[in-house]
């Protein structure tokens, strides 16, 4: 009888059961060959069960994870990041609200000094958004034709 894994090899138990031990660094012999018998193996499940119970200080409750670990951390520091910035670009721009002369390729026009560096701003964002999501797409078509390659 053979088991199939993951990787899509063939093994016997025999080899399984090696291969493991060899990956856990067991004691343990690998096939065919004697020692001595473990305690575990003459136990009844309901001992094993009681030797693997957890020491009687454990109170049952689960791990606590360092605060503001999670993603939702992230995305509320962020949000509250991003909604200060705008409260400042506003005042600004109410602040700065001069006319300024603008020429670009022949236009002329004028906007106020607070309003056109809002617009400067958002012309760098989608520039820098833009180059980003080229650079993301290229690395994922790299990624999947390695996958490919090594048949995941």
């Amino acid at each position: 009888m053979s088991t199939q894994d993951p990787r899509g090899d063939s093994q016997t138990p025999e080899e399984l059961l090696a291969e493991t031990d060899s990956v856990l660094g067991s004691d343990t012999p690998a096939t065919g060959e004697t020692a001595a018998v473990d305690k575990t193996q003459e136990m009844t499940p309901h001992e094993r069960a009681e030797q693997t119970q957890p020491p009687a200080e454990h109170t049952g409750e689960l791990p606590s994870t360092k605060a503001g670990s999670g993603m939702s951390a992230g995305m509320w520091v962020s949000l509250i990041l991003g909604a200060v910035i705008v409260v400042l670009l506003l005042i600004f721009i109410l602040q700065n609200n001069v006319p300024a002369e603008f020429q670009y390729f022949g236009w002329q026009f004028e906007l106020p000094l607070g309003v056109a560096m809002l617009f400067a701003a958002i012309g760098g964002i989608l520039i820098a958004g833009i180059i980003g999501s080229v650079r993301i797409f290229v690395l994922n078509r790299k990624l999947r034709k390695i996958n490919k390659a090594l048949g995941r």
